[in-house]
């Protein structure tokens, strides 16, 4: 796909977006990705599908390949429902950011009930 969009008059556009790596939250991806995208000319929408999904993270763009999308709107929609599905599921953490690590919260310690006290 590379070799056949080189000659297009916006190749440093395109090989700015078929480098895109997600690295931040998914609507300011989209926004990335988009300024690039309406600036590259000649390209079948199915390889614009194809290449946003190739610039997702990876356990988002398995999930979003899985559903096959027809169109960047429903591509965009997908990341952004799965990166919200992964965010819920994320276990919370505390930052200590006067030495930079990140900890697990504490948590009460379990207390195993008798038979009188379950009764």
């Amino acid at each position: 796909m590379i070799a056949h969009y080189e000659d297009t008059k916006s190749n440093t556009f395109f090989s700015q977006l078929i480098n895109l790596k997600q690295k931040v939250l998914m609507m300011e991806h989209i926004e990335d990705f988009q300024k690039l995208n309406i600036r590259v000319k000649d390209i079948p929408e199915g390889h614009r599908i194809d290449v946003y999904i190739w610039t997702l993270k990876d356990n988002i763009q398995h999930e979003v390949c899985l559903w096959e999308p027809d169109s960047l709107e429903k591509a965009f929609r997908l990341a952004r429902k799965f990166e919200r599905k992964i965010m819920t599921r994320r276990k919370p953490t505390t930052h200590n950011y006067k030495d930079g690590s990140v900890v697990a919260p504490s948590l009460p310690k379990p207390t195993r009930l008798t038979p009188q006290q379950l009764e």
